[in-house]
């Protein structure tokens, strides 16, 4: 009887474990908002419907309604982030592949492979530069080395790579768009916070003339790990314009 009331108990503790609400910090609940949608009731990417009917995610959905307002709406996660990084520190991390065809690994600071004084050297570059045009001389430069991974691989939006994505009209927009600061103090957060990996970097990156702003998706109960929480804190912190979009049930 007494083992048959604790596994009740433990079901119990389990059921409102999962019920339960996530607790953010008070400066992430600030920046949220939500928006409504109609529910199909799929499971998985089809689990709302768009405006024209047809059945759609729900990163799908928070890119209609940031069109439907007049923004440009770019994919931008961790793959993308990613991508950048290699590209802005490509003659740091990968000397080799300027000149032969060997396949090399992703920079890992435990390795000691680049110092602190190489990054800040290219991070102050980065400072004084035109964005646009250094990574696009950055994508020329890799064009003509060799192979690498993080760079010719991760299919991203439709494009076969990343290095064929940051040329799209959209990359390209957001490249002439954001300003030096804020792009010089993402790849510095990645080298302090991730060990020169963005993980938790938010789903999109929306604008107008007016306004750029970070966009992290979620469903009404979904949590945010605790990367996504950092990044967040992080934008917050530096006056980083930041949301949380969670679309709920219509």
């Amino acid at each position: 009887m007494k083992k048959f009331l604790l596994i009740i108990l433990t079901l119990i503790c389990f059921a409102s474990y999962g019920q339960a609400k996530q607790i953010l910090p008070a400066k992430i609940e600030e920046n949220t908002i939500t928006i409504t949608a109609k529910k199909t009731g799929d499971l998985g990417k089809n689990y709302f419907y768009c405006l024209n009917g047809n059945k759609c995610s729900t990163e799908q959905i928070v890119r209609e309604y940031y069109k439907n307002k007049g923004y440009q709406v770019m994919r931008a996660e961790y793959s993308f982030w990613k991508g950048i990084f290699v590209l802005s520190f490509l003659d740091e991390l990968y000397p080799q592949t300027l000149n032969n065809k060997s396949e090399n690994k992703f920079f890992d600071t435990e390795n000691k492979n680049v110092t602190n004084e190489e990054l800040n050297k290219k991070l102050n570059l980065i400072k004084k530069s035109n964005i646009q045009l250094f990574i696009n001389n950055q994508i020329t430069k890799h064009e003509k080395g060799s192979y690498i991974r993080w760079l010719d691989e991760w299919e991203i939006e439709g494009y076969k790579n990343p290095t064929v994505y940051f040329k799209s009209t959209i990359v390209q927009e957001f490249l002439a768009k954001i300003n030096n600061k804020t792009f010089r103090k993402i790849l510095e957060h990645t080298i302090e916070i991730y060990n020169s990996n963005p993980v938790g970097t938010p789903d999109y990156i929306i604008w107008n003339e007016k306004e750029m702003i970070f966009i992290e998706v979620k469903r009404k109960k979904e949590t945010l790990k605790p990367e996504q929480i950092e990044w967040g804190e992080f934008l917050i912190k530096n006056k980083i314009p930041y949301q949380i979009v969670r679309v709920i049930e219509k």
